[in-house]
């Protein structure tokens, strides 16, 4: 099932709407929990793709959601798959009735059901194997004799003096590694909660049409995504944690309560036990708080003195957390009833040929000003333009085949036009610091 089949079905039926879909070429990077060297089991790479999504109505974006997906590769075959959910967030911009659930559930369904494979098959190492190859770099200290006869020599090995050219054997052959596991993967997902007024779009809270979610709206809001992805998706067995620091078990066992999936329980799915150190158990992921924590511990010494429970006790006392709302770590670990087997094509993702390009298309979005309806027009010609000008592709086009039925006074649902699940500031900003617009200049 493709992308376009996922949004449709869930999009209100007969009416137009535009998606963009980023992904970053994947990379291997650090693991996504620091190892104890005393562990027999010990992964032998980790593989990060960022992926994003954003929706567009009427000439406007509205909706737009990060992803991150880790493959961590143990053995001969052997992986795990962590989809770690970052941010997601709406500016109040859209005029007809979606249910921005049903929407975020269809874009993680996309996620779960892609082949591991297909982020394995061209993966951008560490660090570039120059030593390997014999190539002598170019550095600030050398002479402009040494670095004509430095271009000189690679023109000579690969026919070209760029590193990175397209053409040169060294960027096709050398520069990416390829592997392979089991399509039949261990899937994690995991996210944080925290209500906040924006992320994504900065000044959409001065939006007055923009409904911000309070700590156990957003909560409940998420929870619902998840317990629902359990029932639908996954086999039975599966973890499914709920982990609110500084809160009581059995009051945290409240919010548990609705869950359609039977097996939710108190606490997360990294932490084997409460007295285990918090440094192996903790996951990295990017802007996280959690994370940063980490890091504050490593700057004190105390890495190897702060417990899992500690951990969670003194995390609910900084900064970030003294507001009096209600922040949560929500976590899932099983294996899908269905094999993902899915390799998205040219139509479901958009892969920029490099990180820097994936920012700059991003930036058109998260770079705008949202306090009018303006920066959500604008953000949408910009990234048209760019799509057109840069990269010779256009948005994907859908048409919405979802019936909703008259509102009730009840249901909500559909006015949810902010989720937040990080811990991030809102980003201050000035016009200054947006993407610049692209010269529109040829016939539309």
């Amino acid at each position: 099932m493709t992308l376009n089949d996922l949004l449709s079905s869930v999009l209100p039926a007969n009416r137009q709407f535009e998606f963009l879909s980023l992904q970053t070429i994947p990379i291997e990077t650090h693991t996504v929990v620091t190892p104890d060297r005393y562990d027999k089991k010990v992964a032998k790479r980790t593989i990060k793709t960022q992926h994003f999504f954003s929706l567009f109505h009427q000439e406007k974006v509205f909706f737009s959601l990060e992803v991150y997906v880790y493959i961590t590769l143990w053995g001969e075959m052997d992986a795990d798959r962590l989809v770690f959910v970052s941010k997601a967030d709406t500016n109040g911009y859209c005029d007809t009735k979606i249910s921005i659930r049903d929407v975020t559930k269809a874009l993680l369904k996309f996620i779960l059901s892609i082949d591991p494979n297909y982020y394995l098959q061209r993966v951008k190492p560490i660090e570039r194997p120059y030593k390997k190859m014999n190539i002598k770099m170019i550095t600030p200290a050398g002479t402009p004799a040494e670095s004509l006869r430095t271009l000189a020599g690679r023109l000579k090995q690969f026919g070209s003096t760029k590193l990175n050219g397209s053409a040169s054997s060294f960027h096709q052959k050398d520069f990416y590694h390829s592997f392979t596991c089991s399509r039949k993967i261990l899937t994690k997902i995991c996210l944080f909660t925290r209500p906040a007024s924006q992320y994504l779009f900065p000044d959409s809270s001065k939006n007055t049409k923009k409904h911000i979610l309070n700590g156990e709206e957003l909560l409940k809001w998420w929870g619902s995504i998840l317990d629902s992805l359990l029932v639908d998706y996954f086999q039975n067995g599966t973890q499914a944690k709920l982990r609110i620091p500084g809160e009581d078990p059995a009051r945290v066992k409240l919010y548990l309560r609705g869950m359609q999936y039977p097996l939710w329980q108190v606490g997360d799915i990294f932490t084997p036990n409460e007295k285990s150190l918090a440094v192996y158990s903790i996951p990295l992921f990017p802007d996280d708080p959690k994370a940063r924590f980490i890091h504050q511990l490593a700057e004190e010494d105390r890495l190897l003195k702060v417990s899992s429970s500690t951990f969670w006790i003194e995390l609910q006392e900084r900064q970030e957390f003294k507001l009096s709302v209600t922040v949560s770590v929500m976590g899932v670990s099983g294996y899908t009833l269905a094999t993902p087997s899915l390799v998205p094509s040219s139509a479901d993702v958009i892969v920029p040929r490099s990180k820097k390009q994936f920012k700059a298309i991003k930036k058109y979005i998260t770079g705008e000003e949202y306090d009018t309806e303006e920066g959500a027009i604008e953000a949408f010609l910009n990234i048209r333009d760019f799509l057109v000008l840069r990269l010779a592709k256009n948005f994907q086009v859908l048409t919405g085949k979802k019936e909703y039925r008259a509102r009730s006074q009840l249901a909500p649902t559909s006015k949810v036009n902010s989720m937040t699940v990080t811990m991030l500031k809102p980003r201050k900003k000035s016009k200054t610091q947006a993407q610049p617009a692209i010269n529109r200049t040829y016939a539309k």
